[in-house]
């Protein structure tokens, strides 16, 4: 999905992942950083667990999804 704002947080494509939403840019599915984040993973331990996620993506996730509980993706 090129060209996408960076707005766009997640994103589903049903060539990456089998169209799992993942984080831009990335084959890392939102699930795992989210269960991870549930278990009581810091920020930097996910980054840890996923280092081509950038960590500054993996924070604004968290951030939205705490906020706002609803995220907007990109089929």
């Amino acid at each position: 999905m090129k060209g996408l704002s960076e707005h766009y947080l997640i994103v589903s494509d049903p060539d990456v992942c089998g169209g799992k939403p993942v984080l831009r840019g990335t084959r890392v599915p939102v699930q795992y950083i989210l269960e991870l984040w549930e278990m009581g993973c810091s920020i930097e331990q996910i980054h840890g667990e996923f280092p081509s996620a950038p960590k500054e993506l993996i924070e604004k996730v968290i951030r939205v999804l705490k906020e706002n509980s609803v995220i907007k993706l990109v089929i």
